[in-house]
């Protein structure tokens, strides 16, 4: 056994058995070891055979098994805690160390996701400054860091408008610069809080450097020698130093936001205060990654290694609820114990494939098209499929070994059913967003900016052809109208007075030339604001009028009211992309109002444009006023779909389909669509990403 091992005391085992850790220096690594490993240890001779050794060991009063002495051997070797004396102990070594060693591109694959790089070993340093700065860690410190920001927030609150329009400010090139300097600052403030934390206690904290997280930049701190404590409360408090230190940062940054005035500082105490930790704590907190929430969680479970141990109890538990596979348990636990490691490690699983599909789209965005794609089609297959894989072949070599119950079989004929109804072409409710109206509807609109004089109508107000509907006016047209009548009087004054001489007969043909010219002027007058009289035109009831009243400014081309005229009712829908192949004219379905006890009225389909529609007319479709359609707003008056969205029309086929409404009525129709697999309409959608994103 190597000399250079040493033997340190360990945290007692949860039945309160004593244990022990063997520390190897030369790789800083922990390896903890029960009471019968421990007189293995001590008891340890070079050079007896095994029969040698468990016959000292029995005289001792241990006794051992032979496969015990085995496998407690094989990991000491296996973890190259042994001395090498021999050329053949060292030709195994050198091939060990062969076996390790990846090709470039398997190396890549493995470690792409995450590479450490050591920067410097801070122990020095932190033996100087840890004594200067205990402070911190002073009750005191906690306390005031915690009332300063509770006064923070109660402040926040109280302008939480200001607070708001400073995070708009992160959108800029400056603030996006300004996060990234700001998120530097308090991750190093974060792994200093370990490093702290780990020195109180005295830990000696390895190194400290720069971890490549998919290519972005994170910091860390290496504080193995945690584990030499016994306390597991020590281990926590290193554990969670750093999310506490950046828990204090956002509080004091909280206060001190309501303090300075608006610049570049202000902006740093935001970033701090909100997105910087509140990423922090997502990561940091998640006991399903190997950050800080992980060994948090194992640490207050008393399990080393939590991750692999769990994931050994829930291919057990796996195997055996689908296949009745009666292994044994991987190790004796609790009943209790079993089921939160059997609901770990699914969660975990679960949690792995959402991170690693994520991780894979990141990577396919974040490099050139060729790489992106390399990248993703390695991660998906690496981390997500072969993974499948083994444990599906495993399952196919033990398949002699499975045992069926009733329970099992009903599962596995559920899941049949499934698979048969996915594969099997099944009719679809196809949902179309429409609008029902009067087939014949105007809106009216007011044709230049005016002020309402009177308003004759209220909404759904039967209304004839010509019927006055609202009397507006023009301080410009009127002014100019009164200079008009000034001049003709004018003029026509002019005309009165002239004589009969040839220089007066010249005079007045251009006197009589400027008068009629003004009453040009003057008629085109009286036509603009004979328009501002908006009337009737058609006979039916006023639909969607605007809350006018006299008085009111009203805007050029704005609309103002809308007459529908009574009688033949319609219903106009838009149909999504992905359902154009399932309905074509002379589909038919019912029409449901968003009204309720609205009486569902059946349609049938008479056209479907060809193209899409590059604008949605009817805003209370859309997704913006609680429609069914996601928009993006261009301008005041135009929404555009995000997706492909196209216009279908329809009409009533019932005794409904003549009548009088007061309004639009928004809703949804429902088609009967042609019948389509489940499964190769997703496996049509998957090909046609593909080939989308195949394009160079």
């Amino acid at each position: 056994m190597r000399q250079d091992l040493r033997l340190l005391p360990g945290t007692p085992d949860d039945d309160g058995a004593p244990r022990w850790l063997l520390f190897d220096a030369v790789r800083n690594k922990y390896f903890a070891l029960s009471a019968e490993a421990l007189y293995l240890v001590r008891h340890w001779q070079a050079g007896q055979t095994d029969q040698q050794f468990l016959q000292s060991l029995k005289e001792q009063g241990h006794d051992y098994q032979p496969e015990e002495l085995t496998a407690f051997a094989d990991f000491m070797v296996s973890n190259n805690l042994i001395e090498s004396r021999t050329a053949e102990a060292s030709a195994r070594i050198h091939q060990q160390y062969a076996s390790q060693l990846l090709g470039f591109w398997r190396w890549l694959i493995h470690h792409y996701l995450f590479i450490r790089i050591p920067l410097f070993r801070p122990d020095p340093w932190l033996n100087r400054w840890t004594p200067r700065l205990s402070w911190l860690f002073a009750p005191a410190t906690h306390y005031l860091l915690l009332s300063l920001g509770v006064l923070g927030v109660v402040l926040v609150v109280r302008q939480w408008e200001s607070f708001w329009s400073t995070f708009l400010h992160f959108f800029t090139l400056e603030g996006l610069l300004l996060y990234g300097l700001t998120l530097v600052v308090v991750k190093s403030a974060h792994e200093l809080g370990h490093a702290f934390a780990a020195k109180r206690q005295g830990c000696r904290v390895a190194s400290m450097g720069v971890a490549l997280l998919v290519m972005f930049p994170v910091l860390y701190t290496d504080t193995t020698d945690a584990w030499r404590l016994r306390s597991r409360g020590a281990r926590l408090r290193i554990v969670t130093a750093g999310v506490r230190t950046e828990l204090y940062l956002a509080l004091l940054a909280t206060f001190l936001w309501n303090l300075l005035p608006d610049g570049p500082l202000r902006s740093a105490a935001f970033f701090v205060a909100t997105t910087s930790w509140v990423t922090s704590l997502l990561v940091n907190i998640s006991p399903f990654l190997r950050f800080d929430g992980y060994y948090a969680f194992s640490d207050w479970l008393g399990i080393e290694n939590l991750q692999q141990r769990a994931f050994a109890f829930g291919r057990w538990r796996l195997r055996y609820l689908l296949l009745g596979l009666k292994d044994p348990l991987p190790e004796p636990q609790p009943r209790r114990r079993t089921r939160l490691m059997v609901a770990y490690a699914w969660g975990t699983w679960l949690y792995r494939f959402f991170l690693f599909l994520g991780i894979a789209l990141l990577v396919y965005h974040l490099f050139f098209k060729v790489l992106g794609i390399l990248l993703f089609a390695v991660e998906v297959c690496w981390f997500i499929v072969l993974p499948i894989w083994r444990e599906v072949c495993v399952w196919w070599k033990r398949r002699t070994e499975c045992t069926m119950g009733l329970g099992r079989l009903l599962f596995w004929a559920l899941a049949g059913v499934l698979l048969i109804i996915s594969v099997m072409p099944l009719s679809v409710s196809v949902p179309i967003p429409a609008i029902l109206r009067a087939e014949a509807e105007q809106t009216l609109f007011v044709p230049e900016a005016a002020v309402i004089v009177e308003v004759n109508v209220r909404q759904g107000e039967q209304v004839a052809a010509g019927q006055l509907l609202l009397r507006l006016e023009s301080e410009q047209i009127n002014f100019e109208l009164q200079q008009l009548e000034e001049e003709l009087h004018l003029a026509q004054l002019l005309l009165d007075r002239s004589g009969s001489s040839a220089r007066e007969k010249a005079g007045r043909a251009i006197t009589e030339q400027q008068v009629r010219h003004l009453m040009e002027r003057r008629d085109g007058l009286l036509a603009r604001q004979a328009r501002l009289q908006i009337r009737a035109p058609i006979s039916g009831r006023v639909t969607q009028i605007e809350r006018l009243h006299a008085g009111a400014w009203v805007g050029a081309e704005m609309p103002l009211l809308s007459v529908a005229e009574l009688g033949r009712l319609q219903v106009e829908g838009y149909l999504a992309e992905h359902d154009l192949e399932l309905v074509e004219r002379g589909s038919r379905g019912v029409f449901i109002a968003d009204r309720p006890g609205a009486t569902a009225l059946p349609v049938e389909i008479r056209e479907v444009d060809i193209g899409a529609a590059f604008t949605l007319p009817y805003a209370e479709l859309s997704s913006e006023y609680g429609g069914r359609i996601a928009v993006r707003r261009v301008t005041d008056e135009r929404l555009v779909p995000d997706q492909g969205y196209y216009r279908v029309s329809m009409v009533l086929t019932g005794a409904e389909a003549r009548g009088d409404i007061d309004a639009r009525l928004p809703g949804v129709v429902r088609v009967e669509g042609a019948s389509r697999s489940w499964l190769w309409y997703q496996l049509r959608r998957g090909l046609a990403i593909l080939i989308r994103e195949s394009g160079f």
